[in-house]
């Protein structure tokens, strides 16, 4: 299981499998929790926010295609004492 959420990784719902989202940007909401913002696949202007541990979630949701270019992302504060991966946040540890 990926343990990060990449910008420009695509990610399928397994509720709705005809529909891909791509990840454009991750950013930390005010609690500290990771969210990723995704435009759909097939149509661009389809905009949706997803905290990232629920977009880890292989029962929820599937990678199906893996970011080919990492952007990197300038460093941030994080009040919970997280870190920030290249590219992404890392998932919580449970």
């Amino acid at each position: 299981m990926p343990k990060h959420v990449n910008i420009g990784e695509r990610y399928r719902d397994r509720t709705a499998v005809w529909t891909q989202w791509k990840v454009e940007r991750v950013y930390l909401d005010l609690l500290g929790l990771p969210h990723a913002i995704m435009s759909g696949v097939t149509d661009g202007m389809e905009r949706r926010t997803i905290a990232c541990p629920t977009l880890l979630d292989r029962r929820r949701f599937e990678l199906v295609d893996r970011a080919s270019e990492v952007a990197t992302l300038p460093p941030a504060t994080r009040m919970d004492g997280g870190h920030r991966t290249r590219g992404g946040f890392a998932a919580p540890h449970h």
